[in-house]
């Protein structure tokens, strides 16, 4: 390979970089819109504070906004770097472009398998679903419309409230009973289509207003009467960590 052909293949190394690294930045500015200040670093810092997807990448575009200052603000002459990216840097800041200009949707990490229980099931119903179960937390529909949250805490204190000599009478006892024990429970309904960075923003508007989300239940367009196709809680936020691997 003569010289010229090399200083070819490095410019067009140099200039995949900086689309890429444009396209990033990009992305951080409109994840925060309201922010005067739009240098890269500082959208990252803050970027990265809100997002667990975001963070995941923080230390390799941390480290690709000091070799892009090189590429651009030192350059020699027209396509000519003082620097030059290896393919294998330049495949990588592809690739988290990629992943943060289109995001991971929320199904994810979202758990699929969602056990909902109808208002009209009887509390032995409940006891033995609850029982069989691995998870806490169990929507109750009325009809095909989202009624509450269950969870154990309010079948242990409808129990403890209907004890009497030892006994507990079940009979004509149903789910629709257990919502005057519940706790207000805080439970947003997302489409299917929300990418987890949404999902995310979603989490820190309740966490600024002071209120707990308990759980995110997801759905074809995101209607508290359609069926659940999975269930999020701030537990499965971690797994956000992991999906760039």
């Amino acid at each position: 390979m003569n010289s010229s052909m090399k200083v070819q293949g490095d410019s067009a190394l140099s200039e995949r970089f900086e689309v890429a690294f444009n396209n990033i930045h990009h992305v951080l500015k409109q994840l925060n819109p309201h922010e005067y200040q739009d240098a890269f670093m500082k959208l990252l810092s803050i970027s990265s504070r809100k997002h667990h997807f975001i963070q995941s990448f923080y230390g390799d575009l941390k480290q690709f906004a000091k070799l892009r200052n090189a590429l651009v603000h030192e350059k020699l002459q027209t396509d000519t770097y003082i620097a030059t990216p290896n393919e294998e840097i330049v495949l990588q800041i592809e690739k988290i472009a990629r992943q943060l200009s289109a995001p991971p949707k929320v199904m994810k990490i979202a758990t699929k398998t969602v056990v909902t229980l109808q208002s009209t099931h009887s509390i032995e119903y409940v006891i033995k679903t609850m029982a069989t179960s691995s998870y806490n937390q169990f929507p109750i529909y009325q009809d095909h419309q989202f009624s509450f949250l269950l969870t154990e805490g309010a079948l242990t204190n409808w129990l403890a409230r209907h004890i009497k000599d030892g006994q507990i009478n079940l009979t004509k006892s149903t789910a629709d009973e257990l919502k005057g024990y519940e706790d207000e429970h805080n439970v947003s309904f997302v489409s299917k289509n929300m990418n987890i960075l949404e999902l995310e923003d979603l989490f820190e508007q309740f966490f600024q207003q002071k209120r707990k989300l308990e759980a995110v239940i997801v759905t074809e367009n995101g209607s508290s009467n359609e069926r659940p196709l999975g269930i999020i809680t701030p537990w499965d936020l971690i797994e956000i960590d992991l999906l760039h691997l």
